[in-house]
């Protein structure tokens, strides 16, 4: 299984559970506690961070669906590089949609502090950050 794959995998396991900062929440007490910016570092191809093993099966135990240890089982066909392009985009629309939200309440001052800005750039680097995914996933598929 490539590193797309286990991104593909992982983000799919991660939205089943409501999303990558709630997996962050549900891990936080256990030996598999992962930071945030590691745990949407598996959910990028790009990073090459893969979550560990009791995290992915803590995680499937929450949503009941076993998600990524049955793609591994199976060693079926994995996404190919257009599917991984498809949930790169939804994903980067999502991650702009809380920027944009982030931003407009900013901005309803018509100023933006330095705290506001700070509270953003995250956002604004995820999106980013999906961007170059999905060119890469275009780039790569057939």
């Amino acid at each position: 299984m490539n590193i797309r794959q286990h991104a593909y995998l992982a983000r799919a396991l991660q939205d089943a559970c409501g999303g990558a900062d709630r997996c962050v929440t549900l891990l936080e007490n256990t030996p598999f506690a992962m930071g945030r910016t590691a745990m949407y570092g598996c959910r990028s191809s790009e990073d090459g961070k893969t979550m560990p093993i009791g995290a992915l099966h803590l995680l499937e135990l929450e949503c009941g669906e076993p998600i990524y240890s049955q793609a591994l089982a199976n060693a079926g066909p994995a996404p190919s590089e257009a599917e991984c392009a498809i949930s790169e985009a939804c994903e980067a629309s999502e991650t702009m949609a809380r920027a944009q939200s982030l931003i407009r309440k900013a901005g309803a001052d018509g100023i933006y502090t330095e705290h506001e800005k700070r509270d953003i750039e995250p956002e604004l680097q995820r999106v980013e950050a999906h961007v170059r995914s999905i060119r890469a996933g275009m780039e790569c598929a057939k």
